[in-house]
């Protein structure tokens, strides 16, 4: 980092000590919420509306459809459907940049929040509180298409929970409806997005490969991030034996691979330099590059002064690697590689 390192710094250490309060409490035993099913959409981002923490341009030739991350520090299992400021906090630092290429649409939905995270005692209660929120995720999408979509292009973006939430809705929504012609791309950070091993599809998707090159479209962009060689005991970049989730079953198990997109190097296993944006502002200093072969599949990063890649919050421990950071490490390149693909999207139509 050459230009005023001190604040993301400090930022970065601000958010590491938050996440480790959030950490000590979760423990407390949750309880579950009541909230009805919804009967309209709550939305945190529309185009135009007073006080949009993800701002963006109301002209924009495409249109983004982003789900946010478990954020909710509501005591029960599933989040109210309410806007808190960690909703909006994290839609300002992850969503908003897309703002300049793309209408960002996100939904309020009811997560399953940390403590439901992390009190869950098996996978069936864990199950219970994602279809809970995928209930919402399912019925905003429906309520955008019907409503505010207009025959637009979209990408998705989801980041960990958001990123489950997509690739169900990808899945088992957009893939099997004549909506999947508008997909634009899908951008699914932080959740082991799976192919048939040696191939661009086959795992979670049929129809929608991951990406191979800068402009192309109808396409996915995934990666974990990892500042060091992943532990054994990795969360991401490894095939699970049982995958968790709120619809049908997604695939697991082996004849898999986690898919890696670097998007400063589409399609390839190069090093590149990561054009960040932490707290807000752009940081350089960073590389990275999709591992490849035995071992997890993971955007390995590198470099970065004054604070090293290797020393990055791994929150809440190792197994995790720079999960926080996701959308953050690359998040530069990911908004031109979606500026990229809405142009040949746009040529096209």
């Amino acid at each position: 980092m050459r230009a005023g390192p001190a604040r993301p710094t400090r930022r970065i250490i601000a958010l590491v000590a938050a996440v480790a309060a959030i950490l000590a409490v979760v423990g407390i035993p949750a309880t579950a919420t009541a909230d009805p099913a919804p009967t309209s959409t709550l939305w945190l981002c529309r185009p135009g509306q007073p006080g949009d923490p993800c701002g963006g341009r109301e002209d924009a030739p495409i249109d983004c459809f982003y789900v946010y991350p478990t954020v909710s520090l509501a005591p029960g299992v599933n989040a109210p459907r309410a806007i808190g400021p960690e909703e909006r906090l994290i839609a300002n630092q992850q969503a908003e940049p897309f703002g300049t290429r793309c209408r960002v649409w996100a939904p309020v939905y009811r997560q399953s929040s940390l403590r439901g995270l992390f009190a869950a005692r098996s996978i069936a209660d864990r199950t219970a509180a994602l279809r809970v929120a995928y209930t919402d995720v399912l019925s905003a999408w429906r309520d955008y298409l019907a409503h505010h979509n207009a025959g637009r292009g979209v990408v998705l973006i989801g980041h960990s929970q958001g990123t489950l939430m997509l690739r169900t809705l990808l899945r088992e929504e957009i893939e099997p409806s004549p909506v999947h012609d508008r997909l634009v791309s899908a951008i699914l950070l932080g959740g082991n997005v799976l192919t048939r091993t040696g191939s661009l599809t086959g795992g979670d998707f049929t129809r929608t490969p991951l990406c191979t090159t800068r402009g192309e479209t109808g396409c996915v962009i995934a990666f974990s991030t990892f500042g060091r060689t992943p532990p054994a005991d990795t969360r991401y970049g490894v095939v699970p034996a049982e995958a968790t989730s709120p619809s049908q079953p997604l695939p697991a198990g082996a004849g898999y691979s986690v898919a890696c997109t670097n998007p400063a190097a589409v399609g390839t296993a190069a090093t590149a330099p990561l054009r960040s944006r932490i707290a807000g502002r752009p940081v350089t200093g960073y590389s990275g590059r999709c591992t490849t072969g035995p071992g997890p599949h993971v955007l390995r990063v590198s470099g970065g002064n004054p604070v090293p890649a290797a020393a990055l919050p791994e929150l809440p421990n190792p197994t995790w690697g720079l999960h926080l950071l996701d959308v953050n490490i690359a998040q530069d390149d990911l908004v031109d590689l979606v500026g990229a693909q809405a142009r040949t999207y746009i040529a096209r139509r």
